[in-house]
């Protein structure tokens, strides 16, 4: 749970700022939007291995250049 405590003199904006921020620090709302479906375990595996071969793509490319 986030809180953002608010002093009598902080603006309600940057209260909402500093909320904001925390959540994506935090990766919350990553969270929460994998949380509403299910995947199951062996497409995250394929997920993930697309990734990985994505990036060592990447820097193979980088180290050519």
């Amino acid at each position: 749970m986030l809180i953002v405590k608010i002093e009598k003199k902080v603006n309600l904006e940057k209260a909402l700022r500093k909320l904001k921020t925390k959540v994506i620090k935090t990766k919350q709302q990553r969270r929460l939007r994998e949380l509403q479906s299910f995947t199951k375990p062996s497409e995250k595996k394929r997920l993930q291995l697309q990734k990985a071969k994505y990036i060592q793509k990447k820097r193979s490319e980088e180290d050519q250049n």
